[in-house]
């Protein structure tokens, strides 16, 4: 008898705990997995730079100042040629100091360090876009988890609804399938940031958990309409 009952939304809870299983696994993966997944997105924080700058380089507005400061530039130093061309050749073959030499040492020492930290910095777990896209990897297990046991007791609820078993079937699974969609935005979405910023992503993935959300909505509204006529066919 309780197998006929909950035959209807046994594909339901099937998806539930098959999210509540993936959710578990993803846990796992975050901690296990954690230098893999930085190393990932390090490497996207790299090509987006360098998309950036070559974007820099290549855009007409750059080239046309580029341009114009190489001209303006060219004829400063024809106008200034004449008049400074002794003055320059007598600072070159003036002989550097000890001193001098070790003050740029030190300088390009010191530029070099600076560097070496800035690229540090930048690759660091606390650089702002990582950690986003860190949050939104851990979202999704959470999300997971969640969603998972919702679509469980959505099921469980609609079993003593008095809805058609077909429509008890289809909200069952319709919670399911959204209860997995929308946490796999929210893992995609964590990919992404570093290459395409933290809005870039979020319209990257609107496409993926719009429809989630839908059909998340559509299982826990149908259940809650359904469990409201029924207690109130039963006050009447």
């Amino acid at each position: 008898m309780s197998e006929l009952i909950i035959k209807p939304v046994r594909y339901g809870i099937i998806i539930g705990l098959l999210g509540l299983l993936l959710g578990i696994s993803w846990a796992f993966w975050l901690v296990l997995g954690h230098e893999r997944i930085h190393r990932s997105l390090e490497k996207s924080v790299v090509e987006r730079k360098e998309v950036d700058s070559l974007i820099d380089i290549l855009g007409p507005d750059n080239a046309q100042a580029n341009t114009k400061a190489k001209e303006e530039h060219n004829e400063h130093s024809h106008g200034q040629a004449s008049n400074n061309e002794d003055t320059h050749h007598h600072e070159e073959e003036k002989p550097m100091q000890k001193d001098e030499h070790i003050d740029m040492s030190e300088g390009q020492h010191m530029m070099q360090t600076g560097e070496d930290k800035h690229q540090h910095g930048e690759g660091a777990h606390d650089s702002p876009i990582m950690e986003l896209a860190h949050k939104r990897l851990v979202r999704g297990h959470l999300h997971l988890m969640g969603l998972g046991l919702v679509t469980v007791v959505v099921s469980l609820i609609l079993v003593f609804t008095s809805a058609p078993p077909l429509f008890k079937t289809i909200a069952s699974v319709f919670t399911g399938i959204g209860g997995i969609i929308y946490p796999a935005a929210w893992i995609v979405m964590g990919y992404m940031t570093p290459r395409l910023g933290a809005a870039g992503a979020e319209a990257y993935v609107t496409v993926i958990a719009g429809p989630g959300v839908l059909l998340v909505t559509f299982g826990i509204v149908s259940t809650v309409i359904y469990l409201l006529k029924d207690i109130f066919s039963e006050k009447l």
